[in-house]
């Protein structure tokens, strides 16, 4: 089965680093295509928490619906695509983000979050290199303006 692993060192606490990977309201500061996200239930993150986002993909507003399959807050979660205009739980047979905090010391952390995946049908087998290279490219690009805003502030 396919993985792909990003891996970011982040000069700020794991806790705050939490605080921006789970929180919807922080996420509009350093994910640069989210034009939307909620959590349900509202302030509350945990194994069956739903998140829904809106997001421009090239041009186009798409939707993706996730919902937490594993939590150990400040440390690790895991989620799958349950539905969402990206379809992407009818293109993967497989498919999991794992978010994963290790605290170097009191103030930097690394982020290793793993793409695991397995693509449903010839088709979808034929394209992933395209679909899961674009989810792939737009992640690193979160994680690389997460770490921005995170130890900075600033917005990205």
């Amino acid at each position: 089965m396919p993985r792909q692993v990003i891996l970011n060192e982040i000069q700020v606490s794991a806790e705050k680093v939490w605080t921006l990977l789970t929180d919807p309201k922080e996420f509009a500061y350093w994910a640069p295509n989210v034009r939307d996200l909620t959590v349900e239930p509202a302030g509350k993150f945990d194994i069956d928490s739903e998140r829904r986002f809106r997001l421009d993909v090239s041009g186009k507003i798409e939707t993706l619906e996730t919902r937490v399959t594993h939590c150990i807050p400040r440390q690790m979660f895991a989620e799958i695509p349950v539905g969402g205009s990206l379809k992407l739980q009818e293109k993967c047979k497989h498919l999991k983000l794992i978010y994963r905090l290790e605290s170097a010391d009191e103030k930097t952390c690394n982020l290793v979050f793993t793409l695991d995946y397995e693509m449903k049908g010839l088709m979808n087998k034929l394209l992933e290199k395209v679909v899961m290279g674009q989810l792939s490219n737009m992640l690193r690009l979160w994680f690389e303006r997460l770490k921005t805003y995170a130890e900075t502030g600033r917005s990205v």
